[in-house]
């Protein structure tokens, strides 16, 4: 197991021995997974622009926040706090921005302008203390604080299940009964650690291409 200098496994560092893991250990992810084949993992970006993409996504569809999102990095160019900071109201709203949502990404900009948000910072904390750090921004919850996480660290060991499409893909490909309770979900996670990140990965994947 691949692990960085302070105990993190990093999803991009492991994903063949995560893969081979995750075959032995459950049967339907072990089909999911030869369904779906090899996961593309997604481009590395700046732990910024993927809090801002996250906050962009929240209560929306795919197709709607990469509209949106496409609409905002056409308004501020390079994803930074500081572009962010520069548009106005009026501009914030013409990419399809709530009220709530344009204060929100004004509250990631204004905490990630600062030295204790960047990528070096968080490498130091582990996945608890990266979620208390980035909830105590206002708009920022444990759903978002999860796709950081996974998205922006890299991290192997993510559950978010507070994701919906997470949790309706395990009951379908799990064949579970729509009362079953969210404690069963985490005992079948519990089966995919130190990778749960990866079996999360494939579970969405195999939703998108059902």
């Amino acid at each position: 197991m691949a692990a960085s200098a302070t105990g993190h496994v990093n999803i991009r560092d492991d994903i063949d021995a995560a893969i081979a893991h995750l075959r032995a250990r459950d049967s339907v992810l072990a089909g999911l997974i030869e369904r779906v084949g090899p996961y593309p993992l997604r481009p590395v970006r700046s732990p910024f622009e993927v809090m801002l993409r996250t906050i962009v996504s929240q209560q929306l569809s795919t197709h709607a926040a990469d509209t949106i999102y496409g609409r905002l990095a056409r308004a501020m160019g390079p994803p930074r706090p500081e572009h962010v900071l520069a548009l106005s109201d009026d501009t914030l709203r013409a990419c399809g921005l709530s009220r709530a949502k344009m204060a929100y990404v004004r509250n990631v900009a204004a905490a990630f302008g600062g030295a204790n948000h960047t990528r070096r910072s968080f490498s130091a904390l582990d996945d608890a203390a990266v979620i208390e750090r980035l909830t105590a921004i206002k708009g920022v919850g444990e759903w978002s604080a999860h796709m950081f996480l996974i998205f922006a660290l890299h991290r192997a060991d993510v559950f978010p299940i507070g994701d919906l499409g997470l949790r309706n893909s395990m009951m379908r490909h799990y064949r579970l009964r729509a009362n079953t309770h969210v404690r069963r979900l985490h005992t079948i996670a519990d089966e995919w650690r130190p990778y749960r990140s990866v079996g999360t990965l494939y579970m969405w994947q195999g939703y998108d291409s059902d």
